[in-house]
């Protein structure tokens, strides 16, 4: 039976490229049983398949070559192959809550931007509408006396900070929560809190004594959107208002202002849809 193969017949018989076995040579996690002085040709033993299959085996559970390496410059034994196994999965473990919070977040993401279009098309109608809302849990910080008119940022950056500190990221949803009133002016307006939303289920240490989770009950919403703007934001506060007087329709007596880019290039003025919701009682 042929001991010895070439190194063609080697990437052949194990489903590798010749370039990757000479580069295993040249890094020296995989050589040849010995090269013919004369031509320079390779040859491998039919027994270093096996040690191939391993190095194949590593490099599928994502594992570095420089590690291979090392594994393949001493004598390993099955108890420190166990050890490092035993590491791996705990890594790869690690890596796929990673990507089961990126999923979520990308699924909540969708989810926010089909919501965004439907507002939108909302918007452009300039009317007062009705809409279910399912429930949202979200982190809020509360706010001393913010008008939404005054710079947020740095409250906002706060919940940010908080949401990287478990692994997430920050969405693009934010919104101000404030009392449902008369006002003759917009910048009579003061907002209790500042929230973003969250993945629900999701445990926070949050460390902050003004920063909390909370809820946004589910239930239908009246609803109008507008492009922001302080002229906009009086026109259509006062046009939502007096709706909902004008109609008798009885309400939980908050406003929940919800605010989404519309346009994603940072050299350009802020551009935001706004949308002013209040729940309606049962």
């Amino acid at each position: 039976m042929k001991e010895y193969f070439t190194i063609g017949e080697t990437a052949r018989l194990n489903n590798i490229s010749i370039q990757t076995l000479r580069y295993y040579d040249r890094i020296g996690i995989f050589k040849p049983y010995y090269t013919d002085q004369d031509n320079g040709y390779r040859y491998y033993h039919v027994k270093q398949f096996f040690y191939l299959d391993i190095i194949k085996y590593l490099k599928y559970i994502r594992t570095p070559l420089e590690e291979i390496k090392r594994f393949s410059s001493y004598t390993c034994t099955p108890e420190d192959m166990q050890h490092f196994l035993e590491e791996k999965e705990s890594v790869i473990v690690q890596e796929m809550e990673k990507l089961e919070r990126a999923r979520q977040l990308l699924h909540r993401r969708r989810k926010q931007l089909n919501e965004q279009l439907e507002i939108c098309s909302k918007k452009d109608e300039g009317f007062v509408y009705f809409r279910y809302i399912d429930k949202q849990t979200i982190l809020k910080v509360e706010m001393p006396q913010v008008n939404p008119h005054n710079q947020s940022d740095l409250y906002y950056r706060k919940l940010a900070d908080v949401v990287e500190k478990i692994g997430d990221v920050i969405d693009n949803y934010y919104g101000f929560i404030y009392d449902f009133k008369p006002y003759k002016d917009s910048r009579e307006i003061y907002c209790n809190s500042i929230y973003t939303t969250v993945c629900s289920g999701k445990k926070i240490d949050i460390g902050e004594k003004n920063m909390r989770l909370d809820t946004i009950p589910s239930g239908e919403y009246v609803c109008i959107a507008f492009n922001w703007s302080a002229k906009n934001y009086d026109e259509y506060y006062q046009k939502l208002y007096q709706y909902i007087e004008s109609h008798g329709i009885q309400t939980h007596g908050k406003v929940y202002q919800v605010s989404l880019p519309i346009d994603y290039n940072s050299l350009r003025e802020e551009n935001f849809l706004t949308e002013l919701r209040v729940l309606k009682n049962n």
